[in-house]
This record gives structure tokens, C-alpha cells and sequence, in this order.
């Protein structure tokens, strides 16, 4: 435990410091995100008509947040942050006492109704709607970041003072000379080295590395700053830390979002696409082709099916599922390819033309016909690029994965054979005649399903029998068929005859087979026996048991072709499946996955897209609505860079090349703005994800144009841009704000001096382990680790497992970015909980454990040589002599107070219970502890075996126990740390067994001798409890013993409660409970935390610092 006093001073004197909160109008990326994609397509389809911006029926308008909190013409409708109180939410739910909206439509969808109440709820997220900087009648099209992107002029620098570098270094001195600024002075190595090491690789530099790097750059600053930035962006653990950054745009997650009806929403392949994206920063591959693989990489290696470049498909399909909603997954892949590579919202045009770009409402769904063009394996269908370690292994997961397989088939051989018996085959054909009377299609399935007909089949069927039977001209297998149908029930009987004698004439033109069927047998009396004589015919044919003769060949073609169920093979039949199948379906397709996750040697796959055998272009849904569409808007590019329509496939190689090309405006801008802001804790560009009209021009323009320019000239090179920024003397400034700076330059948009930055979740928790010596740096991918794996404390945080499902607290508490959606940055905050997190987080106890272990301690006593060590591990330098007294007192308060005697400590043995002869006082002799304690049953007993021998079936558990014989009673002892203070004990005693002739239990006092003695019968208990005031010191002895010495089912339950009682008020605190403060061998309770060493809570604070916490 640390010393309270010094946790205060620690953590308010510089562990975090907390900001002030968000102002009340100031709205996240991410809040107005759900806005755009949640809240206003339900606005535009359901509320414009009546109250937008040319209608606003009882003076309500929905089409601007400030007209929804101006309310209407009968008060507000909306209360901020409550919507319980909101008269919008109240109609919405159809609540009694307000007027039911929409008017038209009937009640929207309870997804809608959820989206709405929590848009409330945060306080109706809206985005500034500010007028376009150039003006309404100025082309859009003049927008700063939709010019073609040039190297800008260097400017003149008149002051000498300013040290330029590199052309950034010009740019910025340029505006910073303008505003009577200047650089910030250099930040010293130390800071420099560990600033390197972070931003290129996420981890730490050791204190010999810090060394080092000090004495090199003694000799040669830039020099120095150049090999180890040269060493790092050649490590593999730039690719990983890296990596993350755009995992955090692509929304990247190991699962697929809600579980649905028991499914395991694993994605077993995921990992292929986190490792290619490690591999390829890595190798520095052009950024150009990074991205061109992401979308179309089985366009570029068609003749290699197992290409491992195909991993970089997953890029369109780690997104949420939707709950297989189709529509939601393709808007998704829009988002994420417009916003994460060209800083483009064509999300916004779903519904509308966009409100502010020129981006019509058909480029949306010309790029909505890219993807629907475009189709997704099932996992099994994956192609294999690659194979496993273990070629053992490898067999093993193949004998398991065919057994899986061989159950699939089984499966679907028995609704394949259901579907073909006899007895169905005429209930299928009947049931289509009784269902053409039901128009309801809900009610038409229930029929089926009471009938236990699977609706699917039956819609086969019906399909089959309007292609060849209910039409003008029909088949002539199926001419009888049409004949009949029309046929009233209670005419049947009556007119059925004549129609047979038509029918069996060969000029009637019936097919051999029905007709002569019809010949041979009685007239029907019914549909059912027409019914019937079919199934018969395709009965004979499905059996094989027909004659070979035109004839039957006539019957056989249209039963053995589509859209006839009995068309469909084996292999098939999951088009078939009901609902009722979908436990055993489900079952079988989680043992797959499960295997695929699990098993070592499953082989890695790619989560690939490809074309479709042809595309399907859509049509535009109206105002966001599948149900209502307009015209076809075919595959193609945004209109405002030329709108040339794709006619490769589904035309993501081509969507590819124009996003990826050098003359886009967009993508490189966009890429160095990523770049700069993870080196500099802020984008030169405020919305990274957003470049358009909305978002003005930053104030450093020159140096993101200058940036872009360099980046396509030098082949797209990411390692390259890294390079030329951590070696300019913009990045290398101290992040100290003068007073001048904090006038002038308060948001630091002119970039006069770098921005302090708090390490991100990775980074924090890598660093945790990098310092304790646990982290295995040099494994690079692999698959997902679960955060309760025991590996999964030696991998680097990348590695685990993202669920999109049950999100992790501790990562959201440390600004995660959420895998639900791309990700423009980390809006990273400081806040108390983070702190209180930390202080009570047991994986840091345990990493400030194993740190303390790790520290060479002299002795007992925690010296200076001690201290330095720590500091030199986890801070990478040597304490001053202040900071070693400070620590050493801090230690000695700890190990005091370590010292201290808990109320909760118990200690378990066996004994006797004696009388004195001449007063009577009983007490407890012979006190033996229990020397064996057994982990998997928490028990402690006499010796390994159980029962034992000498000491039969004696044994303490949590709550419950079991004497020995004669002279071994059950005896648990609790020793009081309180001085002369009154406590009340508690708690029933139960003997549950009939048998045996009962046990004795006593509550006895080293100091006042029996305090209570109850004897418990078979099959009974016995509340025991008493009060006491005991001493300091004083044990407590809770005995059981054998009536007579006679053991016989003689176990009983018993936890002693005891609780301190207030002198004044009597109130009682609880101090200790026997079963939930059961003691393990190292005499500390197995629920507790045991208390941490003194050097290990020096170790906590440390890891809590800011100068651990922050990067300078």
C-alpha cells in the first residue's frame, strides 16, 4: 500500500494534471460522426418533409440545431442531455399525452428511436455551421486543399537568429519572424533520445541507450539525431508502433461487432492484416502502393491466389457487421476509404446532395456500386497465403478442421433428404395452393412453420410452379396443373371430370407423363389429389426409378433445374435453413472458428474482396432509403476530380489509382497531416479526416504542401518523411511556454515550440513492461491475444485482442480509439480517473512488483544505490540527492506501516479444549498448525494425503471444516489488532448430515477464556454469536470438536463474522470474515491484494509520474 499522505502529494503535485472540461457548445470528431451517419439521415427522411427548410409546420424546423432549440410555435421540444424530459423523444416513442410523429410512415425503427434519444442525451452533436470562407457564390472547387499540390517558394528569413535546417524549419521561422517569435531553444538529448524513441517505435530508450545518445550528440547534435532515427525507422518496432496509428483509421478490431443468435463474432484472419500493415512500414513501402493494395490487391497479383499481399484486403472488412445489414456495411467502406485516405466526408452525401462539398448524392452511390460489384468469402473460403509453423501441427488442425466439415455435411444431408421424402413432397405442392389465398407474407410463413414446412422451400416451389405452371403458356409437365388450380373446392368434385377428359386427349398438349397419370387414375375429388399425382411424378424421378423416354427427360428437366428446390445439391441446403436450424448451424460453425482461432496450426488467410462474375451497379436510394430508389448511378470516380466512370470489374483497381495518384489533391496532404500529428501531438490540419470547405486553411499551410510535394517526389517514401521532420529544428524544440508564446502563440498553431504529449494507451502499458524486462520486443505478429492470455503480458499491446463487442475499460479510459468506426485521431484527455485508475490497477502492482524484484537491495535496508537503480530503469536517469531522501523516507513511512498488525488474518490448525479443575476456564492446548495447504480445494490439512492416516478427515476450508478425533478439533484463530475497543462475532453453524452423533463449537479467549459453547446436532445449526471487548494481541480461538471423539459425518460450515462496534453510536464496521478472508501460506487472505513491498510502491509512484507518463 502507499502512504496516503504521499499518494496526495504525488499525484497533486505532479502525476496528472487535470484539465478543465469541454466546453458546454463543444462537440468530439466522434459525437458529430454519430450525428452525421445516425442521426441525420433519420432527420432528412422522416422530419424534412414536414420540417425543413421550406416547411416548418408548427413553426418547427429539424434541419438546424438552433431552430430544434428555439422549439415551436407551443415552447422547446428538446431538452439537452435529457431525453426523458424531451417532448421530440416523447412523440417519436408514440408516449400518451403527445401528438405521434412521424405522421407518415408509421413509427420509426427502435434503432432509430435509440440513435435519437442518445443524440439528446449528449447534447444534440451538431457541426458549425458557419459560412463557407470563400463565400456561397464562390466555387467550391477554389478550396485550398482541392488545388493540385505544389512546392511552395521558400520565403526570406531576415533574422540570423533562426536556425533553418530543412525548408519546414523556413516555412515556420517565417511565420513565427512575423509574429515576433521565435524557435523555442532545443530540447536537451536525454529528452531528444527518449522523444525519438517514442515517436518512432513506441517504446523507451534504456538508460545506456540515453547515455549513449548524450555523448554522441556532445560530439554532433544532428549527427546523432540522424543514426539513431536512421536505427529506429530500421527496427521492426517502428512498424508496429506505426501500424497502430492506422489501425486507428481503418477501424480496426478482432471481432465483428454484436453476437447474434450465439454466433462467435471472432475474425479469425484479422491478424493477416495488422502483421501486412507491420510488414509493409516496414519495408517503406510507397505509400501510393500501400494504399493500392488495401483496395484492390487481387488486382494486382491475379496470377498468384495465395499472394500474401492479399492480407491487405481486410482493410474494407475488419468493420463492424451491422448485424448483417448490408447497406450499413458498404456505407462503412465509403467512410473509411473517403475519410481515412482522402479527408473527404462522402458519407454525407448518402442522403442528400453534400451540404457543403461538391459531392452529389451519386458519386456516394457510384462508389456504393464499386462495393456492391465486389463480394467476401466465407472464412472457409478464404484464400491460404501462407502456412503454419508446425507441419504436425498443420495435419492435426486439418483432421479437426475435416471432422468439422464432415458434421457441416451431415447436417445438411439431413435437411437434403427431409426436403426429398415422399411424404413431404406433396405437403410442399398442397401448401402452395392453400398459401395463394394468404397475402400477408408474415402469416404465410406461419402457416409453413405450423405445417413444419420450411418457407424457404416453399418459396422454391412457388417459383418453380410460376415459371412453369401460372403463366399463359405453361410447361407442359405442368399443364394439368394450371388447369386445375383455378378450380373452386367445392366445385371440384363436379367439374374436375370434364377437365380430365380434355386433358388426357393428346392434342390437349399435356406432357406423357401427367397425362397418363391422369388417365389411369380416378378423377380427383380434390387439389390434393393433383397435388398428390405430381408428387408422385417427381417422386419416380427423384428416385430414379422413371423409364428412359422423352417423356420423362420432359419431367426431369424442369425438376432438376432451377428454380426447383430438388435442383439444389447438398451443398447447398444452408439456403434452406430455418431459424430453428440455427443452434445446430451456429454450433457447428463456432467449433470452426474457434478451431481457425485457436489451433497453432491453422493457416494464415486472407480476409479478401473481389469482383463479382458481374457488376451490379445501384440505383440511388432516396434520401438515404433502399426503398425507395431513383436512378442508376454506375461504378465510378467523384465528380469534382473528373467523374470517369470504372469499367474494370467492379472498379476498385481503378478507384485505387485515383485516390493514389499524384495528381489527387487530397491523399497526400492527408497522409502527411496523419504523420505530423502523431510527431507533434496536434495536426497542422484540425480535422485530419475532414479537407473539406468546412475546414479552413491551417495556419503552416506551406509546410503540409511542402511535405506533400516531397512525399510523391521521393516515391512516396513514409521512412523518408519521418526523417526529414524528427531532423528539422521545429520538432526538436523544448515544449516550455514563455509568457509571450502563451499570448501570441496560444494554441500553438504557429509551431513555436513542440507540444508536451501524455503517452497513449500502447505506449504506456509497452513502456510498463519494456521497464520491468518482460516484454519480448523481438516477437513481431501474430495472432490476437486475449488480455487474460499469460502471453500476453510479454507482447507489446498491438497484439491484443481488439472486441469490437465488450470494448476494454482500461484502453477506453486511456483514449482508445473506438473500433465501431474510422478513427480521424485520438482526442486524448486528462483526467482523475486515470490516476485513480493506476493507483489501484493491479497489472501495475504487478509490474511495480516484478520492478521491485528486479532491484538489488542490500540487506533490508533500501539504500541509495537501490533507488538509483529504479530511477535509472524507469526514468533513464539518476536521482538527485533530494530525490533519494525524499524516497528513502518514503520507504521507511511504507515499511512501517507494513508492519502494522490487519484485522483480517487468520491462521488454522488443530488441538484440545481443556478445562482448569479448579475455575472452570477452558482454553485451547496443544495448538498445532495445519502444515499442508492444498491450492485446487483451498483447504489445509495434516499432510498431503487426504483423508490421513493418523489425522483422518480433518481439514479447514473457506467456511466450512471437519474435525479430527480425540484431542484434534478444528481450531481457527484470529489475534485482535485492537486496544481495549468492544467487537461483535457472528455466524450460523450447520452440521448438514442426518448421520453421526453431532460436533461441539466454542468461540475461547487467550485472555477471558469460553466465550460461547453450542453443541450442533445432525441436520441442524445454531446461530453463534457474542460480544466482547478484547486487547491487543488477544486471540480469538474458533474450535469444533468431534462429541466424544466419535468423527463421524462429522463436516460442518461455520464463517465466523466479526465487526468492531462504535463506543459512541454502536454502529458496527465489519473487520474480517472467515470464508472471504481465508489465508493461503503466505498468510495473507486469497481475496485480498497482498500489501506491496516498500520499494515496490516507490516503483508504483515512478510508473504514475509525470515524467514517465509524458513525453517532453
Amino acid at each position: 500500500m502507499i502512504p496516503r499522505s504521499h499518494i496526495l502529494q504525488i499525484v497533486l503535485g505532479g502525476a496528472f494534471a487535470v484539465g478543465p472540461g469541454l466546453a458546454a457548445e463543444s462537440f468530439t470528431a466522434e459525437q458529430i460522426e454519430f450525428f452525421e451517419k445516425s442521426v441525420r439521415p433519420v432527420l432528412a427522411e422522416n422530419c424534412h418533409d414536414c420540417h425543413g427548410g421550406h416547411k416548418h409546420e408548427n413553426g418547427l424546423r429539424v434541419d438546424l440545431r438552433s431552430a430544434i432549440l428555439r422549439g415551436s410555435d407551443y415552447g422547446k421540444v428538446v431538452e439537452p442531455g435529457n431525453p426523458a424530459a424531451s417532448k421530440l423523444i416523447k412523440a417519436i416513442q408514440h408516449a400518451p399525452g403527445v401528438e405521434a410523429m412521424p405522421k407518415k410512415g408509421g413509427k420509426l425503427q427502435p434503432q432509430e428511436i435509440a440513435a435519437l434519444e442518445k443524440w439528446v442525451q449528449m447534447g444534440l452533436p451538431w457541426p458549425e455551421e458557419k459560412e463557407v470562407a470563400h463565400g456561397p457564390a464562390k466555387d467550391p472547387m477554389q478550396h485550398w486543399a482541392f488545388q493540385p499540390v505544389k512546392k511552395p517558394a521558400l520565403p526570406e528569413i531576415r533574422n540570423s537568429k533562426f536556425e533553418t535546417r530543412n525548408p519546414i524549419d523556413a516555412f515556420i521561422a517565417a511565420k513565427l519572424e512575423a509574429a515576433g517569435l521565435d524557435f523555442a531553444p532545443p530540447a536537451d538529448a536525454a529528452a531528444l533520445c527518449r522523444r525519438l524513441h517514442v515517436t518512432l517505435t513506441g517504446l523507451q530508450p534504456s538508460f545506456e541507450e540515453v547515455k549513449a545518445f548524450e555523448m554522441a550528440a556532445a560530439r554532433d547534435l544532428q549527427a546523432a539525431v540522424r543514426e539513431l532515427s536512421n536505427r529506429l525507422l530500421n527496427s521492426p518496432a517502428y512498424g508496429e508502433r506505426w501500424a497502430r496509428h492506422w489501425l486507428d483509421v481503418v477501424r480496426y478490431a478482432d471481432t465483428d461487432g454484436y453476437q447474434v443468435a450465439g454466433k462467435n463474432n471472432r475474425y479469425p484472419y484479422a491478424y493477416t492484416y495488422r502483421d501486412w500493415v507491420v510488414d509493409s512500414l516496414n519495408r517503406d513501402m510507397p505509400y501510393d502502393e500501400f494504399l493500392t493494395h488495401q483496395l484492390a490487391a487481387d488486382k494486382l497479383h491475379p496470377e498468384d491466389p495465395a499472394h500474401p499481399s492479399l492480407a491487405a484486403l481486410a482493410f474494407l472488412n475488419v468493420g463492424d457487421r451491422f448485424i448483417n445489414n448490408r447497406d450499413l456495411q458498404t456505407d462503412d467502406r465509403i467512410d473509411v476509404v473517403t475519410r481515412g485516405m482522402l479527408g473527404l466526408t462522402v458519407g454525407c452525401a448518402r442522403c442528400h446532395d453534400h451540404k457543403y462539398d461538391p459531392i452529389p448524392s451519386k458519386d456516394y452511390y457510384a462508389l456504393y456500386s464499386v462495393f456492391n460489384s465486389s463480394i467476401e468469402p466465407a472464412n472457409e473460403a478464404l484464400p491460404v497465403i501462407g502456412k503454419a509453423a508446425d507441419e504436425g501441427e498443420a495435419k492435426d488442425y486439418q483432421d479437426k478442421l475435416d471432422e468439422i466439415a464432415r458434421k457441416e455435411m451431415d447436417f445438411k444431408r439431413k435437411v437434403y433428404d427431409e426436403i426429398r421424402a415422399p411424404e413431404r413432397l406433396v405437403e410442399y405442392l398442397a401448401f402452395i395452393r392453400e398459401a395463394q389465398d394468404i397475402k400477408d407474407g408474415t402469416a404465410r410463413k406461419g402457416r409453413a412453420g405450423q405445417l413444419k414446412l420450411r418457407d424457404k422451400v416453399a418459396d422454391k416451389w412457388e417459383d418453380f410452379l410460376k415459371r412453369h405452371a401460372l403463366k399463359d403458356k405453361p410447361h407442359p409437365v405442368m399443364l394439368a396443373w394450371k388447369e386445375f388450380i383455378g378450380l373452386p373446392e367445392k366445385e371440384f368434385a363436379a367439374k374436375a371430370p370434364a377437365i380430365v377428359e380434355k386433358l388426357v386427349k393428346p392434342e390437349a398438349g399435356l406432357g406423357g407423363v401427367p397425362r397418363n397419370e391422369l388417365a389411369k387414375r380416378p378423377a380427383p375429388k380434390s387439389f390434393q389429389d393433383i397435388a398428390q399425382m405430381y408428387a408422385d411424378i417427381f417422386n419416380t424421378c427423384l428416385a430414379g426409378t422413371e423409364p428412359e423416354n422423352d417423356d420423362w427427360r420432359q419431367v426431369r428437366e424442369i425438376l432438376q433445374a432451377e428454380p426447383s428446390p430438388m435442383a439444389f445439391p447438398v451443398e447447398r441446403m444452408n439456403e434452406f435453413f430455418t431459424r430453428k436450424d440455427l443452434d445446430s448451424v451456429v454450433k457447428i460453425a463456432n467449433e470452426r472458428v474457434k478451431l481457425d482461432v485457436e489451433h497453432t496450426g491453422a493457416p494464415p488467410r486472407a480476409m479478401v474482396m473481389l469482383d463479382r462474375d458481374k457488376p451490379a451497379d445501384v440505383r440511388i436510394f432516396i434520401r438515404g432509403n433502399p426503398s425507395r430508389q431513383g436512378e442508376v448511378s454506375p461504378r465510378g470516380w467523384l465528380t469534382m476530380f473528373g467523374g470517369e466512370k470504372f469499367t474494370d470489374g467492379s472498379g476498385r483497381l481503378e478507384l485505387a489509382r485515383k485516390i493514389a495518384s499524384k495528381d489527387n489533391p487530397l491523399t497526400a496532404r492527408v497522409i502527411v497531416n496523419r504523420v505530423w500529428a502523431q510527431h507533434f501531438g496536434k495536426p497542422l490540419v484540425g480535422q485530419p479526416s475532414d479537407f473539406g470547405v468546412q475546414t479552413d486553411a491551417p495556419a503552416q499551410q506551406e509546410v503540409l504542401d511542402y511535405l506533400a510535394a516531397a512525399l510523391m517526389e521521393e516515391g512516396w517514401s513514409l521512412k523518408k518523411l519521418h526523417q526529414r521532420i524528427v531532423t528539422s529544428r521545429a520538432w526538436q524544440q523544448a515544449s516550455r511556454v514563455t509568457a509571450e508564446k502563451a499570448l501570441k502563440d496560444a494554441d500553438n498553431e504557429l509551431i513555436s515550440r513542440q507540444n508536451r504529449q501524455r503517452l497513449d494507451y500502447e505506449a504506456m502499458r509497452d513502456a510498463m513492461l519494456q521497464v520491468t524486462g518482460e516484454l519480448n520486443a523481438a516477437q513481431v505478429g501474430g495472432r490476437a491475444l486475449a488480455l487474460n492470455d499469460k502471453a500476453a503480458d510479454t507482447r507489446r499491446t498491438l497484439y491484443l485482442l481488439v472486441d469490437r463487442y465488450e470494448q476494454a475499460t482500461v484502453p477506453a479510459m486511456f483514449d482508445f480509439a473506438n473500433p465501431d468506426s474510422h478513427s480521424p485521431m485520438r482526442y486524448n484527455t486528462t483526467v482523475p480517473q486515470q490516476a485513480l485508475f493506476l493507483m489501484n490497477s493491479p497489472f501495475l502492482r504487478q509490474r511495480s512488483g516484478t520492478l521491485a524484484e528486479k532491484t538489488p537491495v542490500q540487506g533490508s535496508a533500501i539504500d541509495s544505490q537501490s533507488i538509483e537503480a529504479l530511477y535509472q530503469r524507469v526514468l533513464r536517469r539518476s536521482p538527485s540527492p533530494s530525490e533519494v531522501e525524499l524516497a528513502q523516507r518514503f520507504c521507511n513511512d511504507a515499511d512501517t506501516l507494513g508492519k502494522r498488525a490487519f484485522a483480517f488474518v487468520w491462521s488454522y490448525g488443530w488441538g484440545a479444549v481443556e478445562k482448569d479443575p479448579a475455575t472452570g476456564k477452558a482454553s485451547v492446548t496443544g495448538f498445532t498448525a495445519l502444515p499442508h495447504f492444498d491450492a485446487s480445494s483451498k483447504r489445509w490439512t495434516p499432510g498431503k494425503t487426504f483423508p490421513d492416516k493418523e489425522h483422518g478427515h480433518l481439514y479447514l476450508a473457506p467456511g466450512n471444516g471437519h474435525p479430527g478425533g480425540t484431542g484434534k478439533s478444528a481450531i481457527m484463530q484470529w489475534t485482535s489488532p485492537l486496544a481495549g475497543e468492544k467487537i461483535r462475532v457472528t455466524g450460523a453453524a450447520k452440521r448438514s448430515s442426518d448421520k453421526g452423533n453431532g460436533v461441539r463449537a466454542w468461540i475461547i479467549s487467550n485472555h477471558a477464556g469460553a466465550l460461547k459453547e453450542v453443541f450442533i446436532k445432525p441436520a441442524s445449526s445454531s446461530e453463534i454469536a457474542v460480544e466482547t471487548t478484547v486487547q491487543e494481541g488477544e486471540v480469538l480461538s474458533f474450535v469444533v470438536e468431534a462429541e466424544n471423539g466419535d468423527t463421524n459425518s462429522d463436516s460442518y460450515s461455520w464463517a465466523p463474522r466479526i465487526e468492531r462496534l462504535d463506543p459512541v453510536t454502536g454502529q458496527a464496521v465489519l473487520l474480517t470474515k472467515s470464508d472471504t478472508d481465508f489465508c493461503g501460506p503466505a498468510g495473507w487472505p486469497l481475496n485480498r491484494e497482498k500489501p506491496q513491498s516498500a520499494l515496490a510502491q516507490l516503483a508504483q509512484v515512478l510508473l504514475m509520474s509525470n515524467e514517465f507518463q509524458f513525453v517532453d
